[in-house]
């Protein structure tokens, strides 16, 4: 009987069902691009092509290598030509489709998703990863016929936009997908079932096969788990907002404030009020820091919710500098801190790089900011004192220009960028900073660019305009007149729209010496500053507000590097082309060095393509162990041979007769031999005998005498394995007609001889293990079960 998969049909139905599923996936990536219609509506065609080539190649029987092979080949040239206007493969078309890839390679490395209009596409390469995707779901649950597997693809596929933009994808696409899945899941799996057969009639006890019940179970069991993994988290109770208010360890979010309304209020109030007294041996204290802004939302940068340990008190040692090399010189100096009853703030001001400290255990540290937070909402620094221990880093220009990407190396809240951040922005940054090789000469940039170049001026009437929110940070950028907030937090997002990890840091500029001998800091003081992310020197701090304000830089930010000179890449060429006052294209060392600079998180990317090796490593190492196996064998002796056929008949999912003669194994062996399908499809439920392959049947006696003559003459006869390999060849060919196909895959991807698989066998037409019993045979035995029989 032939089962409905066997059907065209079935398989155009179960090929749809697929690539549905993949390419309603495969729509969450429009949060990743502008214009994704000009991706997706290709990608559905591509899909309708894989689809119905692979059901039709299927239904023809052909080889599953050959069907995967030809997908590879047509999704390969359709690609081509939608992303060049002709799928023939010639050299130009080749050359400009690698162009295209090449600009689509640097537009990711260049501009935060989702990329705008106006700039080189990303199409060519989500239209490469979304052919991959449909080809995967489709080579996996209908080639290999593992629609749960399938799964996996659809799931990795759908949390890629999360991992670049960090936003959530719609409810109805998940639901959409969901039901696709199911659906896809229930037809494989209902088809499998029906081919089980009927129970005989009268045996009411037997099992009975009844899709429909089974499926609706199935499908009510999957629907159940999809939604509970839906509704549970969201309705999971989470942890109070409160601030540190239980006993012994643990964590708790903080929900902190803003220090930004405490520095405009503070600025645009005039009145320069005494705020706190630093006394040290060290050089002057300057930027002493408040609190660290790491998330920005569009219009105004936070600090963002934390989680902070109670174990983590202001009190002793903390944990070595984030980011920071031990070759980094550094010097370290004592800090006593008086501070004012009228500066009541919940934010602890220190160094940046504090070493040790002891403040109480009313204050707690962020490990990943190393800025000190009150444990509670009475805690303030009004009329406190506290000593701390502060390291001078000196840092090496040099070290920072030849790191690699640090993007890699922190939090994701210090490398996102607003899905709704003006393009302008993004292309200005990206434009100003083209000329640059290194991400740190591309700091150096934006940072001379907002100090001198860029035409900005310093005025502290702007505080006013700023309102209790954000500043208009596109109107900033036109008009080119703000305060230092404006300045720090513009460079600190344009730093991350070109690749580099970035933060604000608020805190006090320069101190003046107090008659006391004191470093005096007052509300004039009072600062902000981007600090970005360098590994092997951590973070560190740039100075983007003109002179009026801010006389110096920091050194290092000054040097000064030999310049690279190279032929700058075509595709480069063609991209920048389209992007205004971007200037030269940059060099191939340029395009190297910024590699790593893309919104798309490489890092787990490749190590998810790692784990994709390996994985298919582990899934062919049986099969590269059964053909090591077979070699050896095949160069030894008749015994060598018989111990082949044996772990071919296991393999083929036989429980084969062990401890028997070579006779009586051949007898049983003989029974499973089937006669090999020439022409036409192959039956699923092939009928077995001797007399149904009747030249295999010969050759397995051949073996068997062969055997027994090694075995027991008075002269055993030594028999080599290779003059008996076509006898062989011809039983084992038999052997893997007398079962499924889906069997002759496992034997050959998945051989139980190597990985072990527990076997069962009854003899066909034979009732059930509960109806039989024993009778006498004429040789005296009973006769039982194989599993009895070679037990």
């Amino acid at each position: 009987m032939r089962s409905s998969w066997s059907t065209l049909p079935h398989q155009l139905r179960v090929a749809g069902i697929a690539m549905l599923a993949a390419w309603v996936t495969i729509l969450s990536w429009r949060v990743l691009t502008a214009g994704f219609a000009e991706v997706g509506f290709p990608l559905l065609f591509i899909g309708v092509v894989l689809a119905g080539g692979g059901a039709l190649a299927r239904w023809s029987r052909l080889p599953a290598p050959a069907i995967i092979g030809a997908q590879l080949v047509v999704g390969g040239l359709l690609v081509l030509g939608t992303t060049t206007g002709s799928p023939l493969p010639t050299p130009d078309n080749v050359d400009a489709f690698r162009a295209a890839l090449g600009d689509a390679m640097e537009t990711s490395r260049s501009y935060a998703a989702p990329v705008q209009l106006g700039v080189p596409p990303v199409h060519p390469l989500l239209l490469v990863g979304g052919t991959l995707v449909v080809l995967l779901v489709d080579v996996i649950a209908c080639t290999l016929r593992r629609a749960p597997v399938a799964g996996l693809v659809l799931l990795a596929a759908y949390t890629l936009p999360v991992a670049v933009t960090g936003e959530a994808v719609s409810w109805w696409l998940f639901a959409v997908i969901a039901a696709l899945f199911l659906t896809l899941v229930y037809i494989q799996h209902s088809d499998r079932v029906t081919s089980w057969g009927r129970s005989p009639e009268g045996e009411k006890a037997s099992f009975s096969v009844r899709t429909g019940a089974i499926g609706n179970t199935a499908v009510a069991l999957g629907a159940a788990a999809i939604a509970l993994a839906v509704v549970v988290p969201a309705a999971v109770p989470t942890m109070s907002m409160s601030v540190f208010d239980g006993n012994g360890p643990g964590t708790r979010e903080v929900e902190v404030k803003d220090p930004m309304v405490d520095l405009r209020r503070d600025l645009a109030r005039g009145e320069d009020v005494p705020l706190l007294w630093v006394t040290t041996p060290g050089p002057r204290p300057t930027y002493l820091r408040i609190s660290v802004l790491a998330r920005f939302n569009g219009s105004t940068w936070t600090p963002g919710d934390r989680e902070i340990p109670e174990t983590q008190t202001a009190t002793g040692s903390l944990p070595p500098l984030d980011g920071v090399s031990s070759d980094v010189a550094r010097r370290e100096f004592k800090y006593d801190v008086r501070v004012s009853p009228d500066f009541s703030s919940a934010w602890l001001p220190t160094t940046a790089q504090v070493t040790r400290i002891a403040a109480g255990t009313d204050w707690r540290y962020d490990v990943s900011t190393r800025d000190f937070i009150g444990a509670r909402d009475d805690v303030t620094t009004a009329d406190r004192t506290y000593d701390f221990t502060g390291a001078q880093l000196t840092y090496d220009a040099q070290s920072m220009n030849e790191s690699v990407s640090g993007a890699g190396s922190v939090a994701g809240i210090f490398t996102d960028v607003p899905t709704n951040l003006n393009n302008e922005i993004r292309r200005q940054a990206a434009s100003l900073t083209a000329d640059a090789p290194t991400r740190f000469q591309k700091a150096q940039v934006l940072q001379q660019w907002f100090r001198e170049d860029g035409g900005f001026r310093y005025d502290l009437g702007q505080v006013e305009s700023a309102g209790g929110g954000g500043a208009d940070l596109t109107q900033f950028l036109d008009d080119k007149v703000g305060y230092c907030e404006q300045f720090a937090a513009a460079m600190a997002i344009m730093a991350r729209v070109i690749g580099i990890p970035s933060r604000v840091a608020v805190g006090f500029l320069e101190p003046e010496k107090s008659t006391s001998g004191s470093w005096e800091f007052s509300s004039h003081d009072l600062h902000a500053w981007p600090e970005l992310y360098f590994p092997g020197s951590g973070w560190v701090r740039f100075e983007p507000t003109p002179q009026a304000r801010a006389t110096g830089i920091p050194e290092y930010t000054s040097a000064e590097f030999e310049a690279v000179t190279e032929a700058p890449s075509p595709s480069a060429s063609s991209s920048t082309e389209l992007l205004p006052e971007r200037g030269e294209s940059p060099s191939a060392d340029s395009e190297s060095a910024d590699e790593d600079t893309s919104s798309i998180p490489w890092v787990p990317v490749l190590a998810g393509l790692l784990g994709l090796g390996l994985l298919a490593l582990v899934l062919l190492t049986p099969r590269l162990v059964r053909g090591a196996r077979r070699k050896r064998r095949m160069a030894g002796d008749i015994e060598d041979l018989w111990v082949e056929l044996a772990d071919v008949a296991r393999d083929l999912g036989h429980a084969w007769p062990a401890g028997r003669s070579p006779r009586r194994v051949g007898d049983w062996l003989g029974r499973q031999l089937a006669a090999p399908a020439s022409d036409g499809p192959r039956p699923d439920r092939p009928r077995r005998g001797r007399d149904q392959a009747p030249e295999a049947a010969h050759a397995l006696d051949r073996l068997v005498v062969a055997l027994e003559h090694s075995r027991y003459a008075r002269d055993p006869e030594t028999f080599t394995a290779d003059r008996f390999a076509g006898d062989a060849s011809l039983v084992e060919e038999s052997l893997a007609a007398g079962v499924p196909p889906r069997d002759v895959r496992r034997a050959t991807w998945w051989p139980a001889s190597v990985v072990g698989r527990r076997t069962s066998w009854r003899r066909p037409g034979r009732p059930p293990r509960s109806s039989r019993t024993r009778t006498a045979t004429p040789d005296g035995e009973t006769t039982r079960t194989v599993d009895e029989l070679v037990g």
